[in-house]
């Protein structure tokens, strides 16, 4: 993985719904960055449990960790390219074939 090849920008949330009322959701900006993006391999898709359905898309992070480290509860959104502006939900994180980095992949909302 290049750093030439981290072309799209994704923001990471978190959605808490502490509010009083039902529906009541907040979402709070965890992390920025800029990530690798791919469609899913196979395995990807039988690891996250994607249907054939929605986007499903694989990105490769830096390892940003103690900083941020993605996990399930969270969603993300790519800020730009053809998934401008789509949120999706964290299905699996797992280490990258480079070291360094970390695959996350997300399938649509």
């Amino acid at each position: 993985m290049n750093l030439n090849q981290l072309d799209y920008r994704v923001t990471f949330y978190e959605i808490t719904d502490d509010g009083p009322e039902a529906g009541m959701v907040e979402w709070h900006e965890l992390y920025s960055c800029f990530a690798g993006l791919y469609e899913p391999t196979q395995k990807d898709v039988q690891l996250g449990n994607l249907g054939l359905v929605k986007n499903s898309v694989t990105l490769n992070i830096r390892n940003a960790q103690p900083q941020f480290v993605p996990n399930s509860r969270q969603v993300f959104e790519i800020k730009n390219g053809i998934y401008k502006g789509l949120f999706f939900n964290v299905k699996n994180v797992a280490p990258a074939k480079t070291s360094g980095y970390i695959k996350v992949v997300g399938e649509e909302q």
